[in-house]
């Protein structure tokens, strides 16, 4: 299993060691989720608007429908915690979807 690349773009955020660290672990811990994600595209800025806010995008590029979520807050850290937090249930709750369809497709079917 080849291992995903994660793609980051920073713009008006300083990109820590420790920020980096922050995107690269909930991120592998996601592809129990998605074991044939392809990507993470994930993308951290600073939004222009008086109090410093700032928005994590994550794209996580799957076969089929691709899975994105985004979330603004007063961090970028606290941004990127709460986007992990919303891309891992979505990942968990596309999961859970396509083994309930595999089940009851394999339940469905007559027996000989």
């Amino acid at each position: 299993e080849a291992a995903m690349e994660i793609l980051i773009r920073a713009e008006g955020v300083i990109l820590t060691e420790k920020l980096r660290a922050a995107i690269h672990r909930p991120l592998g811990r996601d592809r129990r989720y998605a074991p044939r994600a392809m990507r993470a595209r994930v993308q951290l800025h600073e939004l222009q608007a008086g109090a410093p806010q700032f928005r994590a995008r994550v794209h996580f590029e799957i076969p089929g429908n691709d899975v994105v979520a985004e979330h603004t807050a007063q961090s970028p850290a606290a941004a990127l915690d709460l986007v992990t937090d919303k891309i891992e249930r979505r990942l968990r709750k596309r999961k859970t979807a396509r083994l309930a369809r595999r089940v009851r497709a394999t339940r469905s079917k007559p027996a000989r």
